[in-house]
């Protein structure tokens, strides 16, 4: 058997209660490739929408959570971006249909990145483990 493993497993459990905000932010550090490039892929006329474009934490009681994505609270505005991603349909008055395609800029963005995110997040998280296992 191998020794310290309880003492690693334990650090780390100790690690994500009462350091909850060092792994947001090191998930935050390592998500930007995704965030920068789904803001880039973003034709807007305005920029509310690649304004939105960022790091959401959530928290209730015991559940912790991270979504990357268009923020709509507070002072964001990104509630159309379903329509970006997805497209819609428009009736003219004629009682035709005018077709807008569908961007998905955030899944392009998470294909294309998601490798260099997986790295950059067990780069951060480790170097966080062994900040916690020093002390």
């Amino acid at each position: 058997m191998v020794t310290g493993v309880n003492k690693v497993v334990n650090k780390f459990k100790e690690l994500v209660k009462t350091q909850d905000s060092k792994v947001y932010d090191a998930i935050k550090k390592a998500s930007q490739p995704i965030i920068t490039d789904a803001q880039s892929q973003i034709n807007s006329r305005t920029g509310n929408l690649r304004a939105s474009i960022g790091f959401i934490e959530r928290s209730k009681r015991y559940k912790k959570a991270a979504i990357i994505g268009p923020r709509t609270y507070g002072n964001w505005r990104g509630f159309h971006a379903y329509l970006i991603a997805k497209g819609w349909e428009r009736k003219r008055v004629d009682g035709g249909l005018t077709v807008v395609p569908g961007n998905d800029f955030m899944g392009k963005a998470f294909n294309k990145n998601q490798s260099a995110v997986k790295q950059n997040l067990e780069k951060e998280l480790s170097n966080l483990i062994k900040q916690q296992i020093k002390k």
